[in-house]
């Protein structure tokens, strides 16, 4: 059992009992299971009131890039608040987005020369999809009022990102109505990224998964603004890796009928998947690149779309023309979260942060190894620092109801054992902070073989 709370915080939980609401959270679970308080974070832990630590096995979210209160990165907000907190960027420029600008581009694909500033991943989604449909407009293409995207996909929740995420859920389904129109193609996993591979008739699927793709661009091409897919793993689908082979397939396809491919990197750039972006390893580039949660090394929000200078110049013209990207938002290219990022990029440029990232990737492929022997555990896999597998109830072999919450047990009872996990469905994951040490990889799994197991 976990330790007791300090006498303070019965208090601050009543208060968030009675005004707090929650993100993807029936509020009713907290009635009698309340949200851990966090006071604090180290490295690649967590610090809790009580006074236990907790290994952040899913960086928050995603976004805690280089571990927590890492010093450089809060020694740069520090002093960049002191010198300048915030600015609007319509009619300013100024420095830290500058310096982002010029350490970030030499990092992308050489194509993309143009950057738009805005706050999280929903919204460098929403600018990118907003590009896509303006600058088909202003080229002469006023039929593209159509989207592509994966089926099993998640791209944020605000309107335009749910509109080409799968509706075919619990979570997003109910909003169909207000949407935008997406057309949404089937692609399958790649069996190269698990432990115990199947690979039978892979080069047949795989083959029949590219004439799937030339067959969608056939029926759907001529009314697509763009198509939008993270790169090589949908993470909030589940973990679901797919084969570069099919990502280079859509950038043909998409060259071929004049559609624009967006990449929304949000959660698989910054060497979560091995390379400092996970387009490189499809040697693919795309139209425009979406960029957020380990950006500022998970530290404060801010995000990032980069597009072609093709895509810039249909924007250009006269201030009569009507032709300008008419976006913005409050804290559009905030000074203190632009120095924040730029010393996170520094850590990369000074320090061996891809090399520990591969040793992250083999402590992830030995912990999910010895995982996939464990009788509840199915189609283990990994993809550089992302490790996952798939959780069924041992005595049928078949996944467990969504009734029994088991993810959510899981996730509560890892807690009390120093590691904050958090199922997707059926798939459990670790996306640790890149600067975990190995040895803690390792014991995550043997908690969690331990607690399957229970």
């Amino acid at each position: 059992m976990p330790s007791p709370l300090p006498p303070d915080w019965s208090d601050r939980l009543m208060l968030d009992r009675a005004h707090v609401w929650h993100p993807f959270t029936q509020m009713k679970v907290h009635e009698a299971d309340p949200p851990l308080p966090v006071v604090g974070g180290e490295g690649c832990d967590l610090l809790l009131a009580n006074g236990e630590r907790v290994l952040d096995g899913i960086s928050s979210w995603w976004t805690c890039l280089h571990g927590h209160g890492h010093p450089r990165l809060v020694s740069a907000l520090e002093r960049q608040a002191a010198r300048l907190d915030h600015v609007m960027f319509a009619g300013f420029t100024h420095e830290p987005a500058l310096e982002l600008v010029a350490r970030l581009r030499p990092k992308l694909p050489a194509t993309l020369t143009r950057t738009f500033f805005s706050d999280d991943g929903s919204t460098a989604v929403e600018v990118a999809l907003k590009m896509a449909f303006q600058a088909q407009l202003q080229r002469g293409e006023p039929g593209r009022i159509r989207f592509g995207a994966l089926r099993g996909g998640y791209h944020g929740d605000t309107l335009g990102a749910v509109g080409v995420g799968e509706l075919e859920n619990f979570m997003t389904g109910l909003f169909r109505p207000l949407l935008l129109a997406c057309e949404r193609l089937d692609l399958p996993e790649d069996p190269r990224r698990e432990i115990h591979p199947d690979l039978n008739g892979w080069p047949d699927r795989l083959e029949s998964a590219r004439q799937e793709i030339r067959t969608f661009f056939a029926r759907h091409g001529d009314r697509l603004a763009a198509f939008i897919a993270e790169p090589l793993i949908q993470c909030a689908g589940g973990m679901r890796m797919w084969p570069p082979e099919c990502l280079q397939e859509l950038r043909a396809q998409c060259d071929a009928h004049g559609v624009y491919l967006i990449l929304d990197e949000v959660a698989t750039g910054f060497g979560r998947t091995g390379t400092f972006l996970a387009c490189e390893q499809a040697a693919v580039a795309p139209d425009l690149l979406c960029l957020s949660k380990g950006l500022t090394g998970g530290t404060l929000p801010l995000s990032m779309t980069w597009a072609t200078e093709a895509i810039y110049e249909q924007f250009w013209g006269e201030p009569a023309s009507g032709r300008a990207f008419l976006h913005g938002h409050s804290y559009t290219a905030n000074p203190t979260a632009c120095a924040v990022a730029c010393a996170s990029l520094a850590l990369f440029d000074e320090e061996p942060v891809l090399a520990h990232a591969a040793g992250l990737h083999a402590a992830m492929t030995d912990a999910f190894t010895a995982l996939s022997a464990h009788p509840a555990v199915r189609q283990a896999r990994v993809l550089g620092t992302i490790g996952a597998c798939r959780l069924v109830d041992p005595a049928t072999g078949s996944a467990h109801t969504a009734e029994s919450r088991f993810g959510w047990r899981l996730h509560r009872r890892a807690l009390d054992h120093g590691l904050l996990v958090r199922p997707i469905g059926d798939c459990l994951y670790l996306l640790p902070p890149l600067n975990t040490p190995p040895a803690r990889i390792s014991e995550a799994a043997e908690t969690l073989a331990d607690l399957l197991s229970r």
